[in-house]
């Protein structure tokens, strides 16, 4: 071939290579994953004497000092958000504009009226850029709460919402906009998504914090011995603090709103806390716990117990599930005081037992009894119950049971003709109650299937692939339907992980303990973004002492769950004594 054809063709290869990369490049960037939406959020940071500029100024004129704002406040901005908030109470809100910061923030405190005088703290949202928006993922999905703030406009009528009143009211953007689940938005309205800086000015301390989503992000450096320790630590202060003199323990609980969810419970979660209740008392070997988590096995029992026959039931809305059975039997079992509800613990054993099948399997439901879901749950929950037992006695006749039923559920997981059987939510159970079992018996099989399930769920997990930092280490596959982000979630992942890491130190598999320490410090630091902590995350909330040490359920809803709470304390109790975290940073 002659140079100039050869030219010719080079250049058709390169034009060709070129178009098929930005082909590539427009189908990975302009079709939605999931909650990846691509928002770019301008940052306009404060610079550290402009925030104490903003601090000092505020601080003077809420104690009736009319002074101009100073030269370094006259920086761009499109419209200003200001709430005076006395203790978390909001007492008053505005908009303000004008052609810069300083003027919106002078528009803004004369629109706020005489109630603003108490305040403590002022929210802040500076606008410094927006633009127009459809009601799609880009508007519409949770992962944007809380970072952008969204604007409707109807003729003259124009409606704001800063993105941290966004998170104050825990409501979607949907819901705020009264757009329906079918997106069926007036054609009439235009929305726009407002980006800028958020920043909260404690008037006592002239303190101010930029935040991100209403908070701070917690750093992967955070996540040392120490740094866990005072996280558990605020995490069993929940606990108790949400333990009632009754013996009853919170279920959910609505921070926004200052109260309890009406209605609301789940005896798994119940009895999960319980167990929660009693590691934190052994750990701590305090008598005074021990007491309240036995009113709390108590008010339980008296709420949800009964017997049908010789078998022990605990029941809700008319529903006997296999796993809440389990772990009330277990929560006695861990409790030194068991012989004091011994009877009742015989029965539950009963009704577990009542329910395993010949051939491994168990029934997961007592009542109704042609139910047989949750496969995913309860079998693991009471697998977890009977490994406890054989711990106590290696050598009983349920470890003959107990591996029947690990090689069906081992079969049942990885099944390859059934899409979509193997799911995440089966894992950590299945890791505690084998690794358990392993303790006692060395069992390869036991070891190898371990690893197995969890070298699986590290994918699951996000670190690099995240939109938003605050996100990262949670455990979540936009691309499956698995269920959505959620702390509980994080929580028990990190309970099995942290087995499976004991086992991997245990047989001397370094790399893979690398692999396992990795995800469990990178799990511990999307629950400890998640911990409502000190006056910061906690700027919209009245009522503290019931949220403080809690768990949002995500980044961008803040309801507190108690099994957000138990799971990620449980887990934080073992991973402290693992050596799987370093001492600093």
């Amino acid at each position: 071939m002659q140079r100039p054809q050869r030219q010719v063709l080079s250049a058709i290869i390169l034009v060709a290579i070129a178009i098929a990369g930005a082909v590539f490049w427009w189908q990975r960037n302009s079709k939605p994953r999931g909650d990846r939406d691509t928002i770019v959020v301008e940052a306009g940071a404060f610079s550290d004497s402009a925030l104490r500029d903003l601090a000092s100024w505020c601080a003077q004129r809420w104690s009736g000092d009319t002074t101009a704002p100073p030269p370094s406040l006259r920086r761009p901005a499109q419209a200003v958000y200001l709430a005076a908030r006395e203790r978390g109470v909001r007492l008053a809100q505005a908009w303000g504009d004008g052609e810069d910061l300083a003027a919106g923030l002078v528009d803004a405190v004369s629109k706020l009226g005489d109630k603003a005088r108490a305040a403590t703290a002022l929210e802040i949202f500076v606008v410094t850029k927006s633009e127009p928006a459809k009601t799609d993922k880009g508007l519409l999905s949770n992962i944007h709460r809380g970072i952008v703030g969204i604007e409707s406009r109807e003729n003259a009528n124009v409606v704001r919402y800063s993105p941290t009143e966004v998170l104050a009211s825990n409501r979607t953007h949907r819901k705020l906009l009264g757009i329906s689940a079918n997106d069926n938005a007036p054609k009439t309205i235009a929305y726009r998504l407002l980006y800028g800086r958020q920043l909260l000015v404690d008037l006592d301390s002239r303190d101010v914090h930029q935040m991100v989503r209403g908070n701070e992000i917690v750093d992967i450096s955070s996540v040392t011995q120490q740094g866990v320790k005072s996280f558990s630590e605020r995490l069993s202060t929940w606990m108790w603090s949400n333990l009632h003199d009754s013996g009853r323990m919170t279920y959910l609980y609505w921070p926004s709103q200052g109260r309890e969810a009406p209605g609301r419970d789940n005896l798994i979660r119940q009895f999960m806390a319980t167990i929660a209740l009693g590691r934190v008392a052994s750990q701590e070997d305090d008598a005074s716990m021990w007491e309240k988590t036995a009113t709390n096995i108590d008010y339980n029992l008296r709420t949800y117990y009964s017997t049908e026959e010789n078998l022990g039931l605990v029941k809700l809305r008319g529903k006997v599930k296999l796993g809440s059975v389990a772990l009330a039997a277990l929560a006695i079992i861990e409790h030194p005081l068991r012989s004091r509800w011994a009877t009742q613990e015989a029965a539950l054993l009963r009704t577990v037992d009542s329910l395993w099948q010949e051939d491994g399997s168990f029934r997961t439901f007592h009542t109704p009894s042609d139910r047989n879901d949750n496969q995913n749950f309860y079998p693991g929950e009471a697998l977890l119950l009977w490994a406890t037992r054989i711990a106590e006695t290696p050598k009983s006749p349920l470890l003959t049971r107990f591996m029947k039923s690990f090689a069906y559920y081992r079969a049942w997981h990885l099944d390859p003709a059934i899409a979509g059987r193997r799911n995440p939510a089966f894992i950590p159970w299945h890791t505690q109650a084998y690794y358990l079992v392993w303790t006692k018996t060395k069992n390869d099989e036991l070891r190898d299937f371990i690893f197995e399930m969890n070298d699986w769920l590290l994918d699951v997990q996000q670190w690099d692939d995240v939109l938003y930092a605050d996100t990262q280490g949670r455990f979540y596959s936009p691309d499956h339907d698995y269920g959505p982000p959620h702390a509980s979630a994080t929580g028990v992942y990190l309970e099995g992980l942290v087995d499976a890491y004991a086992l991997a130190t245990e047989v001397g598999d370094t790399l893979r303990a690398k692999k396992y320490s990795d995800a469990i410090r990178r799990g511990l630091r999307s629950s400890m973004q998640l911990q409502f902590a000190d006056d910061i995350d906690m700027y919209y909330v009245s009522k503290r002492e019931r949220v403080f040490g809690g768990l949002r359920t995500t980044v961008y809803d803040n309801q507190i769950r108690c099994d957000n709470v138990q799971h990620t304390l449980m887990a934080t109790l073992k991973i402290l004594g693992s050596g799987a975290l370093p001492s600093a940073q």
